[in-house]
């Protein structure tokens, strides 16, 4: 009975380690921001999954509102790679977007989704709050991009790059819809964001592929980091970092 208790016990444990959702991390904290992305696996040179949760307020003040957002980058770990071309790819113009959402790419090209909150002004004068929203969005994969497509009355678009130093760049429209050339006046205050890409892997030619991969080793320090800037319309550039737990190998 005791050998079969024990037996039990370390199935129990084993099957908490494989479905465990995903690793503990630190969130970071700026001025006006307070970030968090954990990933869902500590073992370099494995497929992950991340979440991200944003939380955006006024210099010092939790209770108030941020300025607007201008730009957001992300600067994975060192090390981490992404790679476009294991998800299919969501191919079709912002103009088509902006109507069909989702639907104008293929199934296979969703890699995430999640929520935004924020604040809509009434355009121009500013003078009342038009409406406080919470949208769903979904989070597509592109050439070398996250598109990210943001359910309203249409799709609202924003389109994540990557780099060739490895980051990852929004230029996030502070007004609804964005033209061709950009806002103009500056009326949506994002305040929230949450996002959750879980692990994609997709087996080619007898070869398993993973669309986010952790870097290859882990630190002395025991946690991988997430960096992320901000720019903000006043001017102000937030830098704030996420640690993400890790696993060394065994001596």
């Amino acid at each position: 009975m005791c050998a079969r208790g024990v037996r039990a016990g370390l199935l129990l444990l084993t099957l908490c380690a494989i479905w465990a959702p995903e690793a503990a991390a630190q969130p970071g904290t700026g001025p006006r921001e307070t970030v968090d992305q954990p990933f869902t696996t500590t073992k370099p040179s494995s497929p992950t999954g991340m979440r991200y949760t944003g939380a955006y307020h006024a210099p010092g003040n939790p209770h108030g509102n941020p300025p607007y957002m201008r730009r957001m980058v992300f600067y994975p770990p060192r090390g981490m790679r992404y790679d476009t071309t294991v998800p299919a790819r969501c191919t079709a113009p912002d103009v088509v977007l902006e109507v069909m959402g989702p639907a104008a790419c293929p199934a296979g090209s969703r890699i995430g989704g999640g929520t935004i909150e924020g604040v809509f002004y009434v355009p121009v004068t500013h003078s009342f709050v038009f409406d406080h929203y919470k949208h769903t969005l979904d989070v597509m994969n592109g050439a070398n991009e996250q598109v990210v497509l943001i359910k309203a009355e249409g799709y609202a678009i924003d389109r994540g790059h990557m780099r060739p130093d490895g980051s990852i760049q929004f230029d996030t429209p502070a007004c609804f819809p964005e033209p061709p050339t950009g806002c103009v006046d500056d009326y949506v205050l994002q305040l929230k964001t949450f996002t959750f890409l879980p692990a994609y892997t997709r087996t080619i030619r007898g070869h398993v592929r993973s669309y986010a991969t952790t870097p290859p080793t882990c630190p002395a320090r025991g946690y991988w980091k997430t960096t992320v800037r901000f720019w903000w319309t006043n001017g102000a550039v937030d830098t704030v970092a996420s640690k993400e737990p890790c696993t060394r190998a065994a001596r």
